[in-house]
């Protein structure tokens, strides 16, 4: 194994253990505000979030990518990435102010004018985070935002169920939204000091990755979550909750294992200056990806019901058959997520809002006609049409920018899948089981033995796969190197 695989696999395991614990304070955030509060309070607050993220979306400025493409940055640099991100956060706080009153008006609840002005707030904190964090980033180095995590999710935590326990109220939910970005900010100037400078001196090292990378982002933001903005018009306020809690529980295997992957293949793939050589780290992040997510969202989605009985409770349960269909479009968009860390390191942000651009012609039309005429039917079916033609895209931009062929993508993502196989047939069997037996602990127990057992049988057989295969480089390798020492000798030698 290369010591860039080292490097990188090093990296990937801080950031995917702090996502990892960081989700878990989450999933305790979720258990106990779900329990305290009912899918109207819920959606309420989706529609408050679902402006802001697009709106965060719609102005995001690629800083961090900029600067780790910079060998040395400098601190006019930072400065002007400080700035950058400050302008951009008082401009998202200051238009969430002025709309939060015809959002009211447009959804009749005028609840929405004071939860927007106080959600505005979170932006403005996450602008002001030290851009010094990328200096560890550029080594490496992840076990402060491994750190930085576990400070965000537990304060979000403390005082969002600290609210909701006292006023039993949604706005656990706001205060929580706040809080953790605050103390983000707060610690990120612990780990990485600096003294906050207002300069716009290196603008153009941030220029061009801004333009495309803007129109990337609006074309995201609409893309995903137009169904969120839809939905509350035409299926009520309780159907938008249980989608919005959903869509929460589908993309925890997303942010907790795929989105901390892409910073050290970033800085990876950085790193890489043959061709030849960045194929061959493009597939192989692609098969990591897979095999690292693969496997739990199918697990989800086929244990769907008894996972959503036992986090949020019986009332939820509208929400099961929802998450398995999202479960199988995070399924089914997970080679698409390398895209965009290929494609700012080569500088090509203009292939990737070409990519968004084709989604969106298809997912617009799609998303309008199928919501209002099948409510959340149309909106699932909308996304799985989206995500096939954002696949078809990536594997076209993907062959172009570095020359990998439709075959080599291909197989490094169906090869996992297909390792996936036994564990499928083994939850098709125990699903029916889980289904029936009542929410307690023996559900709990039934369903954490189950998963085990599941994942042991995914990473036998992809063992045994790998075997047959002649033993290819992959996450496979990895995992032998550093879990089983002992047995290197026999199985790779």
């Amino acid at each position: 194994m290369s010591s860039l695989s080292q490097r990188t696999a090093t990296a990937s395991i801080w950031t995917i253990s702090g996502k990892f614990l960081a989700r878990l304070l989450d999933f305790v955030s979720l258990l106990v505000l779900a329990r305290l509060l009912s899918p109207a309070d819920f959606g309420l607050v989706a529609i408050a979030t679902s402006v802001l993220v697009i709106i965060e979306a719609i102005l995001d400025l690629p800083l961090t990518q900029a600067l780790m493409r910079q060998p040395s940055p400098s601190d006019e640099m930072f400065a002007t990435a400080f700035t950058l991100s400050l302008l951009r956060g008082l401009a998202i706080s200051l238009l969430m102010m002025i709309i939060s009153w015809p959002m009211a008006v447009i959804y009749d609840d005028s609840r929405l004018f004071a939860l927007v002005a106080v959600l505005s707030i979170a932006p403005a904190m996450r602008s002001m985070i030290s851009p010094r964090m990328v200096l560890f980033m550029q080594h490496f180095d992840f076990k402060r935002e491994f750190a930085l995590d576990l400070i965000t999710k537990g304060s979000t935590l403390l005082f969002g169920a600290g609210v909701a326990v006292a006023t039993g109220s949604y706005w656990g939910l706001a205060v929580g939204a706040v809080a953790g970005p605050t103390a983000a900010m707060i610690t990120s100037y612990v780990f990485a000091p600096m003294q906050p400078k207002f300069s716009l001196s290196e603008w153009k090292r941030f220029q061009d990755m801004i333009s495309w990378n803007t129109v990337s982002q609006v074309l995201s933001a609409i893309n995903w979550q137009l169904d969120r903005l839809l939905l509350p018009r035409f299926a009520g306020l309780s159907t938008f909750g249980a989608f919005s809690v959903a869509d929460n529980i589908a993309g925890i295997p997303y942010q907790t294992f795929v989105g901390p992957l892409l910073r050290p293949l970033m800085a990876a793939f950085s790193t890489v200056e043959d061709r030849r050589n960045l194929v061959a780290a493009y597939l192989k992040a692609t098969s990591a990806i897979t095999f690292v997510a693969a496997p739990i969202l199918i697990a989800l989605a086929f244990l769907a019901e008894p996972t959503v009985r036992i986090l949020v409770g019986e009332k939820w349960a509208s929400a099961a058959p929802i998450l398995q269909w999202l479960c199988l479009v995070s399924l089914l968009g997970l080679p698409t997520n390398i895209v965009p860390a290929l494609a700012m390191v080569m500088d090509e942000t203009r292939s990737l809002a070409l990519r968004m651009f084709a989604e969106f012609a298809v997912r617009v039309p799609v998303t309008i006609l199928g919501i209002a005429y099948f409510q959340v039917a149309g909106a699932l079916g909308a996304r799985v049409v989206a995500v096939l033609v954002a696949y078809a895209a990536s594997l076209i931009i993907t062959r172009r920018l570095i020359g990998a062929s439709f075959a080599a993508q291909l197989n490094s993502f169906c090869r996992p899948l297909a390792a996936s196989l036994p564990m499928i047939a083994f939850l098709l069997w125990m699903g029916p089981k889980l289904a029936v037996m009542p929410a307690g602990f023996g559900l709990i127990v039934g369903l954490a033995l189950c998963g085990a057992a599941a994942a042991t049988i995914f990473w036998g057989f992809a063992l045994l796969l790998w075997q047959i295969l002649g033993r290819p480089d992959g996450i496979e390798t990895i995992v032998v190197h550093r879990l089983m020492p002992r047995r290197n000798r026999i199985l790779i030698s």
